[in-house]
């Protein structure tokens, strides 16, 4: 285990200073873990239950000694929900080490309903690249999730702060516009030809209207797009899937 987490590490830093060095903002946070879980509708009410009113309490503990930036709980809205998940929780992470000291497990158990369906579908570890939020921050209700497989990771990120980020900067920060943030992530791990995504970039917007059709009043697409389409195969995002989210604890904590 610790050979592995050495290697991650080496990745992850290796990330990093390839982003200092392509002229990219710092980011809030090194490393989160995505947790996609499969809960069936009998067992939603207590399941959310469990998340607010317990599992919470450790949460808001963990961000207060610093051992947790974000947490979050978010619902699919769209895709497979029925043999797929149909819920995920990011957990971010000031650095890699804070893995280590996880909230979960610690503190009471009291109160928790019975949930028979909380099987555990997957576990992803990224590493945000890029982040932009509103100066004058916005509640971010829905996110857009657009999971890719680009054939050439360093150069789709370059491009994504180079060419997407000027152009969706303008319309985070337009009082009018849905947009509340975004955000690409690098996959650390797991990694290989098995999986078909190794980073994921993520919209952030104030009503599901708005995450369904972000520009309403039109646009006109920024120079250099083709070239980052060029990149995935078909020109395509693997999938992009709407989430809903449900509570969120951190920074600016809006639910």
């Amino acid at each position: 285990m610790r050979v592995l987490f050495t290697i991650i590490l080496i990745g992850l830093l290796s990330g990093v200073i390839y982003a200092q060095d392509n002229n990219m903002d710092p980011t809030d946070h090194e490393i989160a873990t995505w947790q996609f879980r499969s809960i069936s509708p009998s067992d939603v009410a207590n399941f959310l239950s469990n998340e607010d009113n317990v599992f919470r309490k450790a949460v808001k503990s963990a961000i207060a000694d610093g051992r947790m930036r974000h947490w979050g709980l978010l619902r699919k809205v769209n895709g497979n929900t029925s043999s797929g998940h149909n819920y995920f929780f990011y957990n971010g992470f000031d650095k890699i080490t804070d893995l280590d000291n996880s909230p979960w497990g610690a503190g009471s158990s009291f109160g928790l309903k019975p949930v028979k369906s909380a099987g555990v579908l997957g576990t992803v570890h990224t590493s945000p690249s890029i982040q932009v939020f509103a100066d004058n921050p916005k509640p971010g209700n829905y996110i857009v999730i657009n999971y890719a497989n680009p054939k050439d990771l360093n150069k789709f990120i370059q491009l994504q702060n180079d060419v997407w980020k000027p152009f969706i900067k303008n319309f985070i920060n337009d009082a009018e516009s849905s947009l509340a943030g975004w955000e690409v992530h690098r996959v650390v791990s797991p990694t290989g030809n098995a999986y078909n995504w190794n980073v994921a970039t993520i919209d952030h917007y104030t009503s599901l209207s708005g995450a369904m059709n972000p520009f309403p009043n039109g646009f006109d697409w920024p120079e250099g797009l083709e070239e980052i389409n060029n990149l995935l195969p078909n020109g395509k995002f693997t999938r992009s899937v709407i989430y809903e989210v449900v509570f969120y604890e951190g920074p600016d904590a809006s639910k």
